[in-house]
């Protein structure tokens, strides 16, 4: 039945020892809300050498946890894509697919209205965008605010897409429809992207398959967060760019 299916909450985790234990608290207590639904959390462990993956381990008895181990980190996209893999190979039709920061400033609620808002519509991806009315952005360091900010005024005046405002949030929930379509419009000889700028890659590819964008409204505090960024926003601004200049 369709009001019968799974949620599965994908998390890239490289060294956050602290910051996993806050967001699996919360995702105990977004569990209860949930009536007819089961909750998957899927931690995608990328090179991670503090205790990540010991204290998500504690959860084990409070949520259904499944693991990728990653011994070598390799990056936030290369997380992404596999566990856009994993959840394609192994949910259900009617399924949906939650990626989120495992660093606790994106806020677990907000999935409640994203599964809301997807309610019986297919081949839909929902972001959690700083760009919507009633989103509380605080705290987010300059250097990050101004590459955001960028990346909002180029990609809207280049790849203007109907639903989407934000497209550098990595605060989605997918539909399985979604996710299928997207591995058989990449191909087998498809080579994921292994920085942030594998967000908009996605957004990139799935503009092909006919998907429908919309988005919410974030909740995103960065003084929430217990360790520095990750985001090299150097780096980050080329890949951006050679992925701009190179896309297919």
């Amino acid at each position: 039945m369709l009001n019968r299916y799974t949620i599965w909450i994908g998390l890239p985790a490289f060294n956050e020892e602290e910051a996993i234990k806050k967001v699996l608290t919360k995702i105990v207590k977004l569990k209860e809300k949930f009536k007819n639904k089961e909750i998957k959390v899927v931690i995608f462990n990328d090179g991670s050498i503090d205790n990540t993956l010991k204290n998500a381990k504690l959860f084990k008895k409070k949520l259904n946890l499944e693991f990728i181990n990653n011994k070598k980190n390799q990056g936030l996209g290369i997380a992404i894509y596999s566990l856009l893999s994993y959840f394609n190979s192994k949910s259900n039709i009617n399924d949906k697919l939650i990626l989120m920061d495992c660093d606790n400033t994106h806020n677990p609620e907000k999935i409640l209205e994203m599964d809301k808002k997807i309610g019986k519509k297919k081949n839909i991806v929902v972001i959690a965008s700083r760009y919507q009315k009633g989103s509380i952005v605080k705290n987010v360091p300059f250097r990050r605010k101004i590459l955001s900010h960028l990346a909002f005024l180029v990609l809207n005046i280049f790849y203007r897409t109907n639903g989407i405002r934000d497209f550098t949030s990595g605060y989605r929930m997918y539909d399985k429809l979604v996710v299928r379509n997207f591995f058989l419009t990449i191909g087998k000889n498809y080579s994921p992207r292994s920085g942030f700028e594998m967000q908009f890659e996605l957004i990139l590819k799935l503009r092909k398959t006919n998907v429908i964008f919309d988005e919410i409204p974030i909740d995103l505090d960065y003084k929430k967060k217990p360790t520095e960024s990750k985001m090299k926003i150097f780096k980050t601004i080329l890949n951006y760019l050679n992925l701009i200049i190179t896309k297919n």
